[in-house]
């Protein structure tokens, strides 16, 4: 990446979620300063606490199989920005981003927008420039007030509901159920794996009132059937958009599935094969991902090595892994995001939930100690944050690439 657009970038992450922002009026008018682009491109949207990234990038593989031009905005990049803003799969072009965040830092309609806002509108711009007939658009928090949910989808996706972010989405599931029932839209089909729950009874709610179709993909835990929840919701969404009229043949389908790839989740670093990341960060995450393990592997972790933001719930965190590895030893550590947990107070509760738990200052080094101190055995995992996946990326090999 250009030196002039790391400055750029680096000016752009100042420009933090504040909670006085906590509307759309910012991003709706920056976006017709630049000719409302969002509205030149088809979308699915799609929200959740925890999957919402897997099942935006199997329903982008499968379309992109069938034949269409396909855009993909997630959130956060792990190594580079870029990995951000996708078209056919391969990450924004560096020189059109330093050339549009330049006009937009001239905009009037561009001063005081927040990170995600800039980030939001440069996606849009991008997709409609690059003629994009129908972009997976991934909330990037909650999903009533999110930046995200000025686009008009052919489907909305809402993967699960967990406690997550409840500082601004609100301390209970049928709080943070209704923030994400948000994205819901009259007449517009809406697909979610959630189970029948409290949660779910908020989202059925919703959708009757605006008169949206529901569709549920439901899991029966099957695991040898090798479909998990996240397959499921993406095949339904599939399902709802070849309804609207998008062609997927059967083939594409099958193609996109098999060749759908997420880095950055249940996956092993390639220089360092004995080591293993996930970015799950709360405890519904970590549960699922201790599922995963326990499908794939017959004994727990050589180690675990932590690393969690402030906004995460630390002690229900550690209560997970407590009971998904309880002998597993624990190696907390910190990434160099300012929201990071110091490591000393992740050992801390880790104790008190009857966990061993030693410190490391970085990823990289606590990633190296638990290496060392297994070299045979087990893999070790990493966990607890997408930003510690990230750096260990960095550190270890393993970027996501200009190519998914």
């Amino acid at each position: 990446m250009s030196v002039s657009l790391q400055h750029a970038l680096e000016a752009l992450y100042g420009l933090e979620r504040r909670r006085d922002k906590q509307n759309l009026d910012g991003t709706i008018a920056l976006l017709r300063a630049l000719g409302d682009p969002h509205r030149r491109f088809r979308s699915v949207h799609v929200a959740g606490t925890n999957g919402k990234g897997s099942v935006c990038a199997l329903i982008e593989r499968v379309l992109r199989e069938a034949g269409h031009r396909t855009g993909l905005f997630t959130s956060p990049h792990l190594v580079d920005f870029r990995e951000r803003i996708r078209v056919n799969g391969r990450w924004a072009n560096e020189a059109w981003l330093e050339r549009r965040l330049e006009h937009i830092e001239r905009l009037p309609e561009g001063k005081d927008r927040t990170f995600f806002e800039v980030c939001t509108a440069l996606a849009f711009d991008y997709f409609a420039e690059q003629g994009v007939e129908i972009a997976v658009v991934e909330v990037g928090l909650g999903g009533r007030l999110d930046c995200t949910n000025v686009i008009a989808p052919e489907v909305s996706v809402i993967t699960s509901i967990g406690l997550d972010h409840t500082e601004i989405l609100g301390e209970t599931i049928e709080k943070i159920a209704f923030e994400k029932a948000g994205i819901i839209k009259p007449g517009v089909p809406v697909v979610t794996g959630m189970p029948d729950s409290p949660a779910f009874r908020v989202i059925e709610r919703r959708a009757r009132e605006v008169g949206a179709p529901l569709r549920r993909a439901e899991w029966t835990g099957d695991r040898e059937q090798g479909t998990g929840p996240n397959t499921l919701t993406a095949l339904e969404a599939l399902a709802a958009l070849a309804a609207r009229g998008v062609a997927i043949p059967a083939a594409a389908v099958r193609r996109g599935m098999a060749e759908a790839r997420w880095p950055g989740r249940f996956e092993a670093c390639p220089g360092q094969p004995r080591l293993r990341w996930d970015g799950a960060h709360n405890p519904d995450g970590i549960r699922f991902l201790a599922s995963q393990w326990a499908a794939t592997r017959d004994t727990p972790p050589a180690a675990v090595v932590l690393a969690l933001s402030r906004d995460k719930d630390v002690a229900a965190v550690l209560r997970a892994l407590k009971e998904a590895f309880p002998a597993t030893r624990l190696i907390a550590t910190r990434t160099r995001s300012e929201r990071a947990v110091d490591p000393a107070r992740i050992a801390e509760v880790a104790a008190a939930a009857g966990l061993r738990a030693t410190t490391a200052p970085d990823v990289a080094i606590a990633c190296r100690i638990a290496l060392a101190d297994a070299p045979e055995g087990p893999p070790v995992l990493l966990t607890g944050s997408l930003f510690a996946v990230g750096e260990a990326m960095e550190a270890l090999g393993g970027a996501p690439g200009e190519m998914l």
